[in-house]
């Protein structure tokens, strides 16, 4: 057992009764014991502790100023609320005493998600996918480029500002998670250890965050349609934060203003573009081909190949194929897709 704070203090955080939540992840933690069960307990109490902070009259007043600030001005903003489909993982790296911590303003004390971080994922997807691929000039315009010989440097004409967390979408910003640890000794000494299916998995409580953000997009109006689509798209089928590819981060509604229900996943737009490329057929007859089905059978992460499913799934739908295949290449391809779920 290690002390982390001096004795004085002790009990005045341990009274504290509005206190920051910022703070005790970074200085509350009094003494750090992971080794045993005792340690851990007192540790998942403290992180319990943290996630029952409801937000404060003074971040509640803040963020009502700055949401009627950006809803005021309807050409330069494009305001949204985004609801977080599953938990979401940010400012892991900053843990302080415990580890693993969370993003947490330093003012307000509420989770929030750094404008520049969105602006980053959002231009990475976006670069990624084939509408990047194509119009990698738009995506310089939109998202700032670094300087080359044609120019010194673009800054890009849309701001993404930091998300607030929304006052009453989740009864508390943040929540206890837990996940597990298989390996112990192998992630903690660096692979020095051989994984081995005998050792004891180790549940390990973090902090995640749930409920719904405010994102703002700054800029001119005449592509913020496009810019907000890109937004969408990027929540949706990329996510944001860490452990993404265990199914944190990802937000509810991405159709990215095609009209199509559903999440988008990038591996069908692009297994779909290199279809029609290599058949000269038109998109729609590669979306219910058979060759889609075959390429998506042989996908080896079961992550990826669960929300290509849904995806290739919701686009049939909209379509009315899923129920009625239209055509003997598009019964074959369903047959691909129902064998994975029966």
């Amino acid at each position: 057992m290690t002390p982390l704070i001096r004795t004085a203090l002790r009990d005045a955080y341990a009274r504290a009764q509005q206190a920051h939540p910022g703070l005790l992840i970074q200085r509350g933690y009094q003494e750090y014991d992971n080794e045993t069960d005792a340690g851990r307990a007192r540790k998942t109490r403290h992180i319990q502790r943290i996630s029952a902070i409801p937000p404060s009259a003074f971040y509640i007043n803040a963020y009502q100023r700055w949401s009627d600030l950006v809803r005021s001005d309807i050409l330069r903003f494009r305001v949204v609320e985004i609801a977080l489909e599953s938990r979401l993982f940010i400012g892991l790296t900053a843990g302080g005493m415990l580890e693993t911590g969370c993003a947490i303003h330093h003012s307000y004390g509420m989770p929030y998600l750094m404008g520049s971080s969105i602006k980053g994922a959002v231009a990475a997807h976006v670069r990624a996918s084939p509408f990047g691929k194509a119009h990698p000039e738009v995506c310089n315009d939109l998202f700032g480029a670094e300087p080359s010989k044609v120019h010194p440097g673009l800054a890009g004409v849309y701001t993404f500002h930091d998300a607030w967390w929304v006052p009453g979408s989740a009864p508390t910003p943040m929540v206890q998670e837990v996940v597990t640890t298989h390996h112990l000794d192998y992630y903690g000494k660096e692979g020095e250890v051989p994984a081995s299916d005998l050792d004891s998995p180790v549940p390990n409580a973090q902090i995640a965050v749930r409920g719904t953000f405010l994102f703002v997009i700054e800029g001119p109006p005449a592509w913020m349609h496009l810019a907000e689509a890109m937004l969408h798209s990027t929540l949706a089928e990329s996510g944001l934060g860490a452990k993404r590819r265990a199914g944190y981060g990802y937000f509810v509604g991405g159709s990215g203003g095609s009209g199509e229900p559903g999440p988008r996943c990038l591996w069908v737009d692009d297994a779909i573009q290199a279809l029609v490329q290599k058949n000269r057929s038109k998109e729609d007859e590669a979306l219910r081909g058979k060759g889609l089905a075959e390429a998506w059978r042989a996908i080896a992460d079961p992550d990826l190949k669960a929300r290509a499913l849904a995806d290739i799934r919701a686009r049939w739908q909209a379509h009315g194929w899923w129920d009625h295949p239209p055509g003997g290449s598009a019964r074959k391809a369903k047959t691909i897709y129902a064998e994975a779920e029966s």
